[in-house]
């Protein structure tokens, strides 16, 4: 399943190379009008799904989008040049793989089950966890299981 990731992640990057994608542009500099740092983990039954590098950040383009990554650690930067709400699906938009209550990039529901997503510590029961709005200093969990694993603390000093 990760190299299905990854591969969806080339794929997406260097066929929108520039181009908006669902409403996020894709500039030479990072924009200076909103500024925010969410943390995103996601979990496949207790391993870690790692969030790569350079998702929104397209080679060859000369150009990054407003929602990127710049290491795998699973922080998501948004430097806007406007300022406005973005989501989660957007980000996944942007990285590639799929985004909804039973897939999470590799991170499957077990059949007939959701997967479980916390925001902040607590469990998210809204409509559709694409519709998760990405906030400053907001940790996002997903999660499939049995096994559940326990996340790892936010460091918020290092950004």
């Amino acid at each position: 399943m990760l190299v299905f990731a990854l591969a969806s992640f080339v794929v997406a990057q260097s066929l929108f190379g520039g181009l908006p994608i669902d409403g996020v542009g894709c500039n030479a500099t990072e924009g200076a009008v909103e500024h925010v740092h969410a943390r995103l983990q996601i979990y496949n039954r207790g391993r870690a799904v790692e969030v790569p590098q350079g998702v929104g950040i397209p080679q060859g383009a000369g150009c990054l989008y407003w929602i990127h990554t710049h290491s795998a650690d699973g922080y998501i930067h948004i430097e806007s040049p406007v300022r406005r709400d973005f989501t989660l699906g957007q980000f996944f938009d942007i990285w590639g793989p799929e985004l909804s209550w039973t897939h999470a990039a590799s991170a499957t529901a077990p059949h007939g089950a959701r997967l479980a997503v916390w925001v902040n510590g607590k469990p998210w029961h809204g409509s559709n966890p694409r519709d998760i709005v990405l906030r400053d200093r907001e940790s996002i969990v997903i999660q499939s299981g049995p096994p559940f694993a326990k996340p790892a603390p936010s460091d918020w000093t290092k950004l």
